[in-house]
């Protein structure tokens, strides 16, 4: 397995349009972000990709994307989905699945309410067939796309409860969670024997619908995963800070360190 950080930032991405601080005009390329996606590809040649932010295009064209097998959503903000219509030619020729929970795939219908309509023929959709994932009553059931078993952790993201996506292939196990301000116990569970954990860490400040990044590094101490991964940072501080702060908590880079976009890890 193969995870590729499309984009690290969170919703304003960085830099942010009108803003002149340090970081959004710093020339260090780690410090420009876009939107938060991971991209997965298995090791028999499966593609899927979390979350379709507004930037998709662009981190699809970077990542020299040609195929696409299914879609995971964490929940339906903006910063998370309005680069939906943009995987068009991804889906050609078979309805892409586009997976979340109820409230996300309800919003997702919405927004995009074109392309499920009779009336709207043609090229100007992107073929979608959208798939509501279950995490009430008896278990949480995983999705099997070729070599890759993915199965959703629910988390809150505030009050609105929220996915966050447990990856894996063979013994490889990846879990992707932005946006997070709450863990129940029940998905603290599905996050043991991690090889890696990417969790949102919106910066030092407390916030009430993002971890911090002693909220996350608390929870990195909790599961212990090999290694865990920042994203969705905001731009209280460059790349360079955030490896300081970690390093100041007796933390090794090598154990926890803040994800950029095109960072590419092999498992």
């Amino acid at each position: 397995m193969i995870i590729e950080f499309l984009g690290t930032g969170t919703s304003h991405g960085i830099p942010v349009v009108g803003c002149a601080c340090p970081v959004c005009t710093s020339a260090d390329t780690r410090n420009q972000r876009f939107r938060a996606s991971l991209l997965v590809r298995g090791n028999t040649g499966e593609t899927l990709i979390i979350d379709t932010g507004p930037e998709f295009r662009l981190q699809a064209i970077r990542s020299k994307l040609h195929k696409l097998d299914a879609i995971f959503l964490t929940h339906a903000h903006a910063d998370h989905l309005h680069g939906l219509d943009d995987v068009r030619p991804l889906s050609c020729h078979t309805p892409l699945p586009v997976y979340g929970n109820k409230p996300t795939i309800d919003e997702m219908k919405a927004r995009f309410s074109y392309v499920f309509r009779e009336t709207q023929i043609g090229g100007g959709k992107p073929q979608l067939q959208p798939t509501i994932v279950e995490t009430d009553g008896a278990g949480i059931e995983s999705i099997r796309i070729g070599s890759l078993l993915i199965t959703p952790v629910p988390v809150y993201h505030g009050r609105l409860p929220i996915l966050g996506w447990l990856v894996e292939e063979g013994p490889a196990r990846v879990a992707y969670l932005t946006d997070v301000s709450e863990i129940p116990h029940t998905s603290l569970q599905l996050l043991q024997n991690l090889d890696i954990l990417v969790i949102g860490a919106l910066r030092k400040r407390p916030h009430p619908t993002h971890f911090s990044f002693d909220q996350a590094l608390e929870l990195i101490q909790r599961v212990q995963p090999r290694q865990g991964l920042f994203t969705h940072l905001c731009h209280d501080f460059s790349h360079q800070e955030v490896c300081r702060y970690i390093e100041k908590q007796n933390i090794s880079l090598q154990r926890v360190s803040p994800a950029y976009d095109g960072l590419t890890v092999q498992l």
